[in-house]
């Protein structure tokens, strides 16, 4: 079927219009302001010049009138472009239904035609001027949200040393309590304590204590593996690890990991009573939230243990756990990716988007066996925004090569990157510290 079409520009805003070729409706054009008519033969042309020339209006004039679906995928292909068909009177409620903006029946007046191009014209600039204002609108909006986020994450992070202040802290623990109670799981609390601080400043300087803070802190959140446990400033030299479904036993693993790194470190305290270099006393408690009881009791055990290490001697660790026979795991497994090292502000949101993304990923092997790789393709485009947001840029790297296998429908490939996605999602280690602005390494020299 052929298709007279013509291009022209309007005079007010030299954009582009597509039409049938006839001299009555080129005539009209004219009139209506159009110059620089191009005619083109067939739908392809006429969407090939519409995008080429950012047409401002398409005009058809068919022998044999498209049927509906024919309306509709040309509206599709054209992207917007007020859309005009010249038709018999009795086919044009079925146009209009099609989603065509407007009709002129045959045999076509001049006059109308002028008229309805004109308003086509008038309908191309409104609808431009609408998307930039709601471009704009989108990108003021966006620009709130930023502001709105900045605002947030520096409420909750504790500006000496980079991880979650008190009251984020917290407030993050409240969550988890109240997940751990519809859930089932048991929940972990590990108090710190760093031992003779105070004469630690009297002895370096404020700004040596300074200094003090950040590296321990630098160095405990490393100790902490999971992407669901987080480590928080209680108070002046007083730390906080909350442990999401972490019992007894695992708890004291962990509270001796942040003791001995920490004494690793090897930082100079010749006015400590407790060893030659800074350490810390830890204390743990752990508990299967119930009923309304809230994480205060867990909080006051964990700062009892606490006291009771300090009392006894400092540089240890004080709670009651099972003694725990523990394999040692020569592989280690999270050490296989780069530690993702997260602002405070995610603790709360990157254990949820990893949840999200191992059941995305059982999606997609059921949808790589049947398959479906829209699907596939629409799952990593998806992956990728989200992690893109959450600031993991591996798993965005792996999306985008998920997105190309499906798009080269193999199977093999998609499969090899869900397993990569898997093994990283199960193993990749998460810490919450904002990176600071200047490196303070030379503590008690």
């Amino acid at each position: 079927m052929m298709l007279p079409a013509v291009v022209i520009s309007d005079a007010v805003s030299s954009a582009d219009l597509i039409v049938a070729s006839t001299d009555l409706v080129h005539d009209a054009l004219v009139a209506a302001g159009c110059t620089d008519v191009t005619r083109v033969a067939t739908i392809d042309e006429g969407v090939a010049a519409a995008g080429r020339l950012q047409a401002a209006v398409v005009v058809l004039d068919l022998l044999e009138p498209l049927a509906f679906d024919g309306y509709r995928k040309l509206i599709h292909r054209v992207r917007g472009v007020p859309l005009i068909v010249i038709v018999p009177e009795a086919k044009m409620q079925l146009a209009f239904d099609s989603g065509v903006d407007d009709c002129v029946a045959r045999p076509v007046r001049r006059a109308e035609l002028v008229a309805r191009v004109r308003a086509a014209i008038r309908l191309r600039i409104e609808r431009a001027r609408r998307s930039k204002r709601d471009r704009k609108l989108s990108q003021e909006l966006l620009a709130l949200q930023r502001e709105k986020h900045d605002l947030e994450r520096q409420v909750c992070v504790d500006s000496l040393t980079g991880v979650a202040n008190r009251r984020h802290a917290l407030a993050l623990l409240d969550a988890e309590w109240k997940r751990s109670t519809r859930e089932g799981t048991p929940i972990s609390i590990v108090m710190i304590d760093i031992d003779a601080f105070h004469m630690f400043n009297t002895e370096y300087g404020h700004p040596g204590g300074d200094a003090c803070l950040r590296r321990v802190a630098a160095e405990m959140v490393m100790c902490l593996r999971r992407p669901s446990d987080y480590l928080g400033r209680y108070g002046g030299e007083e730390f906080i690890a909350v442990l999401a479904n972490t019992d007894a036993a695992g708890a004291a693993i962990v509270a001796e990991r942040l003791r001995s790194a920490v004494q690793a470190l090897a930082i100079p305290h010749r006015a400590s009573a407790c060893a030659s270099v800074v350490t810390i006393s830890v204390g743990f408690a752990s508990t299967q939230p119930q009923g309304d009881v809230g994480p205060e009791t867990l909080l006051k055990a964990a700062d009892g243990a606490l006291l009771f290490a300090k009392k006894t001697g400092r540089n240890r660790v004080s709670g009651e756990a099972p003694v725990r026979v523990m394999k040692r795991n020569t592989r280690v497994p999270f050490r296989r990716f780069p530690v993702v090292i997260a602002d405070p502000w995610y603790a709360s949101r990157i254990p949820k988007f990893l949840a999200a993304t191992r059941s995305e990923l059982l999606a997609t092997r059921d949808a790589c066996e049947a398959g479906g790789f829209d699907r596939i393709r629409t799952a990593a485009r998806r992956l990728r925004s989200s992690a893109t947001e959450h600031g993991i840029e591996t798993i965005a790297k792996l999306a985008n090569v998920l997105e190309q296998a499906a798009r080269d429908d193999d199977r093999a490939a998609i499969r090899r990157v869900v397993d990569e996605l898997e093994q990283y999602v199960e193993h990749v280690q998460v810490t919450y510290r904002r990176p600071l602005e200047r490196k303070l390494s030379h503590v008690g020299h």
